[in-house]
């Protein structure tokens, strides 16, 4: 069997393009007309930023000192108009309201590729954002590796630490080798979940852009790298392999059992113990033959009801046994001294 290939490259950026929870959170802003009682915005332009309106993603926070309580996020945008999760505290006209990123979730602007040597990727053609419209399924998402800084001192990047986030939707391509990008962690994949402590480091400047295979990315050599060391380009693993190998099942997991869904076991099978085989309606415990698997030899029913495999001529007579029984199309049988 072919075993696949994890493609990669790198891409360079700057803290004045990059756009988080905590970096450059007054740069992007909009003009609107608020009502009290009301969770729209209408007439909305865009007064600073490198977004249009169409461009804004849902579950961006938005924030306006007296028309909001606090911040807000946006549902929904069609055309001028934007849908907040909350209404309005009070009425205004042409107001200003700012708009960042969501934890977890940043915005590169003008991100420069590059590759060393002449594989593939070769450019920023063949990469696309997991929530595009041309993304294919059926070929890998792309992913980034990104140096970490800790909340709250976000421009001062902490050595050693990295994160692992999913590119999910390319918001401009300037050309082959530059582009804005939206970049996510996520919320289920264990080594591509954001510690609440960290984000990506508005002092950093290098990326690990790679393809994902299994939920990881690739492990690669400094040389191989424009810029960023040989810990950009482990940092995949030292992220990944903490959060995978912990999913992994071991002899002394607590939490093996109790197991739900559908399993099956091959060979032997040792239990210590008590155990209970619960039975739903139209539900049934079977002991099939296992080289007739549609042949039960036993089973009981939802009610309590033992059905034994009736014999039929041609099966013959099995080997008497103390304490036996079996039942053939028209007798019973049990072995007793």
């Amino acid at each position: 069997m072919a075993f696949p290939t994890i493609n990669f490259a790198s891409l360079g950026y700057d803290s004045s393009n990059l756009y988080s929870n905590e970096q450059n959170v007054n740069s992007i802003r909009i003009t609107g007309d608020f009502i009290n009682g009301n969770n729209t915005i209408t007439n909305c332009v865009v007064t600073l930023g490198p977004l249009t309106l169409s461009e804004m993603l849902p579950g961006m926070i938005i924030t306006s000192t007296g028309e909001i309580n606090g911040e807000t996020t946006i549902v929904s945008i069609v055309g001028t108009t934007i849908t907040m999760a909350d209404n309005a505290i009070a009425s205004n006209t042409g107001q200003t309201a700012r708009i960042k990123n969501p934890k977890g979730q940043y915005l590169f602007v003008s991100a420069s590729f590059s590759k060393v040597g002449s594989g593939y990727p070769s450019d920023l053609r063949s990469v696309t954002g997991s929530e595009d419209a041309e993304y294919d399924s059926n070929v890998p998402a792309w992913g980034i590796v990104a140096p970490l800084a800790y909340t709250g001192s976000v421009t001062s990047t902490v050595a050693g630490l990295y994160g692992q986030y999913t590119i999910t939707k390319i918001q401009s391509r300037i050309s082959s080798t530059r582009f804005n990008f939206f970049a996510t962690g996520s919320i289920t994949l264990p080594s591509f979940i954001e510690s609440s402590g960290s984000q990506i480091s508005a002092g950093g400047g290098n990326l690990l852009i790679s393809e994902i295979e299994n939920n990881l990315l690739t492990v690669a050599g400094a040389n191989d790298l424009s810029g960023g060391g040989q810990g950009l380009g482990l940092a995949a693993y030292q992220t990944a392999v903490g959060s995978i190998y912990s999913t992994l099942t071991s002899g002394s997991g607590g939490d093996l059992f109790p197991y739900t869904g559908s399993a099956q076991i091959t060979g032997s099978f040792g239990l210590t113990g008590s155990s209970d085989t619960l039975i739903n309606t139209n539900e049934k415990f079977i002991i099939s033959n296992a080289s007739v698997p549609t042949q039960s030899l036993f089973q009981v029913d939802n009610q309590g009801v033992a059905i034994f495999r009736s014999r039929e001529g041609s099966d013959g007579v099995p080997p008497v046994v103390l304490g036996g029984l079996y039942f053939s199309t028209s007798s019973a049988f049990i072995g007793i001294e």
